[in-house]
Parts: structure tokens; sequence; C-alpha cells
């Protein structure tokens, strides 16, 4: 039998423009993790307008920067203002590895930096990390646990 997630996280939303990514992170979702639930919205207007008529915060916000109409930045800044989403972890998913990316999303609140794996089964094993050992509320946030390593997890 399948061990659960540590953290048990069952409500996951993913923002993200890029439908093949949707669906690649839907899939990796659904073989890690069978139990959960994944929302899937695809761009920053949807997401707060979604948001706005939650009763109860997903689990976890998975967050792409790069996104039309209101980006990733924006997004996480609106978020970390509303109370009910305050300890919500978020987690930038984003091609980007830009120092400035990483720097400004930290400063805004993101919990992790997660650049988009290059294939499906780094992202596999990426979103295990993540699930399984911890590392999304078992670690105080800080600079140094900050940016999601494709080979060791943290770096």
């Amino acid at each position: 039998m399948k061990q659960l997630p540590k953290n048990e996280f069952k409500n996951i939303l993913l923002v993200d423009d890029d439908s093949d990514d949707r669906e690649l992170f839907t899939e990796a979702i659904s073989l890690i993790h069978p139990l959960a639930e994944v929302e899937t919205k695809r761009d920053g207007e949807e997401l707060m307008e979604y948001l706005a008529k939650l009763f109860q915060p997903p689990d976890v916000i998975f967050l792409d920067l790069n996104m039309p109409r209101k980006n990733g930045k924006e997004c996480l800044k609106d978020i970390r203002g509303i109370k009910q989403f305050e300890t919500t972890p978020i987690i930038i998913y984003t091609t980007s590895l830009n120092p400035i990316d990483i720097q400004e999303t930290f400063n805004h609140g993101a919990s992790f930096f997660m650049r988009k794996p290059n294939s499906f089964e780094e992202l596999k094993g990426m979103l295990h990390n993540l699930f399984y050992s911890q590392l999304i509320t078992g670690r105080e946030r800080s600079s140094d646990n900050f940016v999601v390593n494709r080979s060791i997890g943290i770096i």
C-alpha cells in the first residue's frame, strides 16, 4: 500500500498558462499522490476570481510566474495580502532561475521556488520530495532552502 504524504496535502491548486504543463503536473500528482485533487487555473485573473469564492484555502498553491493578464508575482503579492491565505504554502513553479525572480518571490512570501524540470520523471521526483519529506511544512522558511533543485531536492 502506498504511503500517504507526511503533509497530507489533498487539495492542490496549479496556476499555469501552459496546457501541457498543467496536464503533466496533474498526471504526476495522480501517480505520486493518488488521493489528491488538483484544481487548475490558466492565469492570474482566473486564479484571483477563484480564490475570492473559496471558503477554505487549498492545501498548497503552485504558481507560474510568466502568465498573461496577471503574472505570478502580482498574484503572490495579492494572495499574501489576504488573511485567509497568509499561511497557505505557495510554491513558485516556473522555467525561470533568474536571481531577481528568486529574491522577489522570497521577499513576497513564497514558500519555495521550483524550476520546471526537463522530464516527467524529474517532475515526479521533485513533487515526491516535496510531499513525502515534509519539505513544505517541516522546515523553517529561509533563503537557504528556498530553491528546489532537480537532483537533490533543496539547495
